[in-house]
């Protein structure tokens, strides 16, 4: 017998042909332990998932739960801050009688400050909004236009027919949170479907209600929490309060199907910090619940059992048909070893003749661990370090042409938004309030075509909105003193151009050519086409214009006016052969008295956002 096991390893390790060998061992490596595992996973590797998958259940139920508490603490918070807030307690305090100093700069000052107070509250994500709602002696603080603006102020009529109102008016309860079902269509649709709601009564009269406080929350950011996490298919997590009313759910059919009353809930749900089996609906589940502190809300968890175990059984499966997987590309490697060890010496000397030539190139060759995959892994990482060194150079090269593109981008005169601000100043201090109105979002526009999201490309559409609204704007503060005029086709629309190109230019033409006239009135005409893959942009204007001697140091941006500088014409001149070439740029041509063009060259591209 031994004999016979000797010649066995002796024919093994020595007379078996290579390939035979590869083959053999490797389905010895690969079939044995497929086996050994699969007994394993049969007899007790399904208890143990199962456990562990309910487990992580049960953590992810906590980890909603938190999150649904941090929520409610942050609408409690603001809640909190306003009942607390020292001119509120005033408020109640007076409300009474008449307030006597409502029409005090200092009353006026304290309220406004009080609504903004409330109103930077409102985050439109967490909380949807706020509002106070005032009995009848506060009549001259909710029609009064000066806060109605602020929106917070609003008379108890509006919400008396609510059936969170009939709570408080028929019970002592001075908190409430609301679900969708106590607040009415309005308040769901304009404000939010839930709700923290505080009774507040007068100082001097504590059995009399003077306002209600209520903070408003989105229920689909609590749908999303409650269903984010879920990770076995159809489980349910939902919200339930005291009067057995759904608040939120991750699944409203399965919710109706897995519902459990509250009560039933406190009696045998929150005795146990676990999960624990129940039947619901004929079906057999892993339960478990979560209160939520400062409200009447129980989380309650279901995962069916069954579904829990398919997903345990699907892992099981995974896990065999990967390893029949390796099993087959065992044979495949196994075939291919006998034959890799005089291809890949080739493989080598034929890769480094190929260096002389071009540049170097990985092997495409897995290195192993013996010594040819020693040579193939040094000479890839060789190879490597080379090829790095050529990307870094190439990359170190654009990023010094974008980094000065963006330096000379970011030179443009910031006077404009001084100038504007001032303006709208001046509109608002004389009462202006629709001209305040066109000109913030006129300016609001043009500063995010400005930053547009860091990009240094836009459409040719949107940069001449940029300009328009920069030429609105200065119309605005100069009394249509600019008549601007565009002549682009639609076919360019869609095109390619680097960022405030037209603006700089349009500016240099009202600074230094119309406002230079002793009329400060002119005309601006923006003109474009195509010549074959050459977008051609003429802004012209009827200003001043510019001696022939002068034209050359436009571009330089040394030439000097009454008005300033033109640095931003020759940083648009420079950006422009950065991003480009040499051979494109601005091009300027002027007849005193007459007219100024300014011809821009640049190749046509089709914008993609």
């Amino acid at each position: 017998m031994i004999q016979f096991v000797k010649k066995i390893v002796l024919y093994y390790t020595q007379d078996m042909k290579l390939q035979s060998k590869f083959i053999l061992s490797h389905l010895i490596l690969v079939i044995a332990p497929t086996i050994l595992i699969v007994s394993i996973l049969l007899t007790q590797l399904s208890d143990i998932l199962l456990s562990n998958t309910v487990l992580s259940e049960q953590n992810l139920s906590k980890q909603t739960a938190d999150y649904i508490e941090n929520c409610i603490a942050q609408v409690n918070n603001a809640s909190t801050s306003i009942i607390e807030n020292a001119y509120f307690s005033e408020i109640l305090n007076s409300a009474s009688y008449d307030i006597p100093f409502e029409s005090s700069d200092d009353f006026v000052k304290d309220t406004t400050s009080f609504l903004s107070s409330i109103h930077s509250s409102v985050d439109g994500f967490v909380i949807t909004g706020i509002k106070i709602y005032l009995t009848e002696s506060f009549q001259s603080l909710y029609d009064n236009p000066i806060y109605s603006s602020y929106q917070v102020f609003e008379p108890l009529a509006k919400v008396q027919g609510s059936y969170w109102h009939g709570i408080f008016s028929s019970t002592s309860k001075k908190y409430l949170v609301c679900p969708s079902l106590y607040l009415t269509p309005s308040e769901c649709e304009n404000l939010g479907e839930l709700a923290i709601i505080r009774k507040m009564n007068y100082v001097n009269d504590i059995e009399t209600p003077a306002a209600y406080v209520v903070v408003y929350f989105s229920k689909s950011n609590i749908d999303f929490i409650l269903g984010k996490d879920l990770s076995i298919s159809d489980s349910s997590t939902y919200l339930i309060n005291e009067r057995n009313s759904i608040v939120s759910t991750s699944n409203s059919s399965l919710s109706g199907k897995y519902i459990l009353d509250y009560k039933t809930v406190q009696s045998k749900l929150t005795q146990n910090h676990r999960f624990i089996t129940m039947t619901l609906g004929g079906e057999k589940v892993y339960a478990g619940c979560k209160e939520i502190p400062n409200t009447d809300w129980y989380m309650v968890s279901v995962i069916p059992t069954n579904n829990a175990i398919i997903q345990i059984r699907d892992i099981v499966f995974q896990l065999i048909g990967t390893y029949m997987i390796f099993l087959a590309f065992a044979c495949f490697i196994a075939l291919l070893l006998s034959n890799s060890i005089v291809k890949r010496i080739k493989s080598i000397i034929n890769q480094m003749k190929l260096v002389r030539k071009s540049t170097p190139k990985r092997l495409l060759l897995k290195p192993g661990h013996d010594e040819i995959g020693d040579l193939i892994d040094t000479y890839n990482y060789m190879t490597d370090e080379i090829n790095n060194l050529l990307k870094q150079q190439v990359k170190a090269s654009t990023d010094l042409r974008l980094s000065e593109f963006k330096a000379l981008q970011a030179q443009i005169n910031p006077h404009f938004l001084y100038n504007t601000l001032d303006m709208i100043n001046w509109l608002s201090k004389m009462g202006k309030i629709d001209e305040v109105c066109a000109a913030v979002q006129a300016l609001s526009k043009f500063y995010k075509l400005t930053l547009n999201r860091g990009n240094i490309t836009v459409s040719v559409k949107e940069e001449l909105e940029h300009v328009s609204l920069y030429v609105q704007l200065q119309n605005m503060r100069y009394q249509d003193k600019i008549h601007f005029i565009i002549d682009v086709p639609d076919e360019l629309l869609d095109y390619e151009i680097p960022k405030l190109v037209f603006q700089p230019i349009v500016e240099n033409s009202i600074q230094h050519g119309i406002f230079a006239k002793e009329s400060k009135e002119g005309n601006i005409v923006i003109m474009g086409w195509l010549e074959n893959d050459i977008m051609v942009f003429v802004i012209s204007d009827d200003g001043v214009g510019i001696p022939e001697g002068k034209l050359k140091s436009v571009l330089t941006g040394t030439l000097e006016s009454t008005c300033g500088s033109n640095i931003g014409i020759s940083n648009t001149h420079k950006r422009l052969q950065l991003f480009y070439d040499l051979e494109y740029g601005l091009i300027y041509r002027s007849t005193p008295c007459v007219e100024t063009e300014v011809e821009i060259r640049i190749p046509a591209k089709k914008f993609i956002k």
